[in-house]
């Protein structure tokens, strides 16, 4: 009987946008993760916490954000790429065999996707996975964001709110400033009115205009659901007159920095 591949398993969920999404992610933490080190096995704990950080925005979503059905296709998709990449996780696992049988249950796949389950779950969520031999290469800049977007970032319970000034290069890695207000929902424009801009102190005391170019910040809308459209074409960004000026013209960064410097659980970086 011929091995089914990953790319095989996942095509059968139907949902190529949210698949790559997922896919670019795990490769960007697992490419930092073995920075370094590319003999031993991937460091679980290097990629899962950001990882999931970022997509329990879906994960642990209620119906308004995510659908039932998108959330059992992202915990399936979620495990057979962790195998994929060398890493599995019994929880992840159970939560994507369950949500396997609630695709089945729904009839929310094809016939082919009924028939391949088992095999599926024994191939790739009961399977131990292949270590990697190479570090995965980092996923590309693209950018569907443009200047003049005003996005809700969410970090846990925290909405941080941001505003694209422009890309760093054409459509890749949009250059954000943070407005200074944390809400605990997706704010409106409204809530923003005269909202001033977030800086960054250094250690002479001085807080100086803060911006970063940021790279897997790509698709609009975000399939992780953690990055929230609130308003495009907006002229002007949040106010930034009380900083000083900025040292360079922006941060060279990604989401998962950018997501950890707003308080998400710490990670090692080599």
């Amino acid at each position: 009987m011929k091995t089914m591949t990953h790319a095989q398993a996942l095509k059968k969920l139907a949902a190529d946008t949210q698949v790559q999404a997922l896919d670019e992610d795990i490769a960007r933490l697992v490419a930092w993760a073995m920075l370094g080190n590319k003999k031993d096995p991937v460091d679980p704990t290097r990629v899962l916490p950001p990882l999931l950080q970022r997509w329990n925005c879906v994960l642990q979503a209620g119906d308004a954000v995510a659908s039932a059905l998108y959330r059992h296709k992202t915990a399936v998709a979620l495990a057979i790429l962790l195998h994929k990449y060398g890493i599995q996780d019994q929880a992840i696992n159970a939560r994507a065999e369950a949500g396997m049988d609630a695709l089945n249950q729904a009839v929310a796949l094809d016939d082919d996707f009924f028939r391949k389950t088992e095999a599926i779950k024994t191939a790739f969520l009961q399977t131990p996975p292949a270590p990697l031999k190479r570090s995965p290469a980092m996923p590309d800049h693209l950018s569907f964001y443009r200047a003049g977007d005003v996005v809700s970032l969410q970090v846990g319970a925290a909405f941080h709110v941001l505003y694209v000034h422009r890309c760093a290069r054409t459509n890749e890695s949009p250059v954000i400033e943070f407005y200074e207000t944390v809400f605990d929902h997706v704010p409106t424009m409204q809530e923003l009115e005269g909202a001033r801009a977030r800086g960054q102190r250094y250690n002479d005391g001085r807080e100086r205009i803060s911006k970063y170019s940021v790279s897997g910040m790509k698709f609009m809308p975000d399939p992780a659901a953690q990055l929230v459209l609130v308003k495009a074409c907006v002229e002007t960004g949040p106010d930034n007159r009380h900083l000083e000026p900025g040292v360079g013209l922006y941060t060279v960064s990604d989401i998962f920095r950018v997501q950890q410097g707003l308080g998400a659980t710490p990670w090692p970086i080599l």
